[in-house]
């Protein structure tokens, strides 16, 4: 039942109906990617890694023993998609997702935190139609799949300075959430509505674990160099009692991100940052013929960190990045290209720590592969707020 829903799926996905979602790639495997990124870094096109100065990322579990005092932090993230395939299809949608929720608090001479934060988006809708013969009458069908479910990761961090140049940092991870996955044919229009419609309802829920281990370089006052790898288990994926449908392992891979910061002028900071990671193997757990590859990418930004808005700091940021997505389409793979920009608002600080901030990033990017693009509108909004 499981592969039938999968094929079905991909057939139907060029005449998709979608759900809130973040896009209709994630047809094509696991889903897509949704990293757990803040409005700084996704303003400045950074992979999550190498920003300058404290901050919340499992990606860049260094970066926390920059932090000095007790925060927290909230981030959400709306996005607006407008699609369209080869065969002339195309529709919009749109989708709300909250990808970081995390508090930090100094312990044992570091800085503890937990984390929560997306890692795969799942969540859409697709609908096919057609016909079958029903003693001896040609009975037109309509199939609609819906799939809701996304996974997340619940992380603990510790990082803590080494001297007064060096940082490192852990983060152990906790891979949870769902899916649901309804498959519903109903049979005939308004003229035949005597054939009962069929229902098929599957629902799994996911389970691993991760550990990413980091450390940074704070070379003088104006560069910070830092690199990671997150190691992860297999990810589980555990049938309800209900559910026709088999449970299921997948391989994940090895996640290596590295990034620089620099001081280049007053008030002027300039980033770049990479992630490579092979899903290679990922393939062969897939159902429907699923095909995955390496999903490497890369990004750059600039920070103007002395402007000021209606009477407050108000950092402006630009960035970059480009990335191929872990899972192909049609056995083509996909390309996501985002172009962002930004700026933070500083609303309380004292001692150059802020109290209270807001970080705003807008994005406008592409995804394209397998005959199928997307254009989208993101909006990254985070709150921080600290205290001592």
């Amino acid at each position: 039942m499981t592969k039938r829903v999968f094929g079905i799926t991909l057939t139907a996905l060029f005449i998709a109906v979608p759900l809130s979602a973040q896009s209709l790639f994630n047809a094509a495997g696991l889903g897509i990617p949704l990293e757990a990124l803040e409005g700084r870094a996704r303003a400045m096109g950074s992979m999550g890694i190498g920003l300058p100065g404290g901050g919340f990322a499992p990606t860049d579990p260094a970066a926390l023993a920059r932090l000095s005092v007790s925060t927290g932090i909230m981030a959400a993230q709306p996005s607006w998609v407008d699609y369209a395939a080869e065969s002339g299809v195309s529709g919009s949608f749109n989708g709300q997702r909250f990808p970081l929720l995390g508090i930090a608090y100094p312990l044992l001479g570091g800085m503890a935190s937990v984390q929560v934060g997306s890692f795969m988006d799942q969540r859409y809708q697709a609908t096919t139609t057609g016909s079958v013969d029903v003693s001896g009458l040609t009975v037109p069908f309509t199939d609609t799949f819906v799939q809701d479910g996304s996974v997340s990761t619940l992380n603990l961090g510790y990082a803590r300075t080494i001297g007064r140049n060096w940082s490192v940092g852990l983060s152990v991870g906790r891979y949870a959430g769902g899916v649901d996955r309804t498959l519903t044919r109903t049979y005939g229009d308004e003229e035949t509505t005597d054939v009962d419609e069929y229902v098929e309802v599957g629902s799994w829920t996911y389970r691993g674990f991760s550990l990413t281990v980091g450390g940074a370089w704070q070379v003088g006052s104006s560069v910070r160099i830092a690199a990671s790898a997150e190691i992860p288990t297999e990810l589980d994926a555990e049938a309800s009692d209900d559910t026709r449908g088999a449970d299921r392992t997948y391989a994940l891979p090895l996640q290596l991100r590295a990034g620089a910061s620099a001081t280049v002028g007053p008030g002027i900071v300039v980033s770049a940052s990479g992630l490579l990671s092979d899903w290679s193997d990922t393939q062969e757990d897939l159902v429907g013929g699923g095909r995955s590859d390496r999903a490497d990418g890369f990004g750059v930004g600039v920070e103007l960190s002395r402007a000021r808005l209606l009477g407050f700091d108000a950092p402006l940021r630009f960035g970059f990045r480009q990335s191929t997505l872990p899972f192909w389409l049609q056995n083509d793979d996909v390309t996501e290209r985002i172009y962002s920009g930004g700026l933070g608002f500083q609303l309380n600080s004292t001692d150059a720590v802020v109290l209270a901030g807001v970080d705003l990033a807008v994005e406008r990017g592409s995804r394209f592969g397998g005959g199928l693009t997307e254009d989208f509108w993101r909006l990254t909004i985070s709150l921080l707020a600290s205290g001592f």
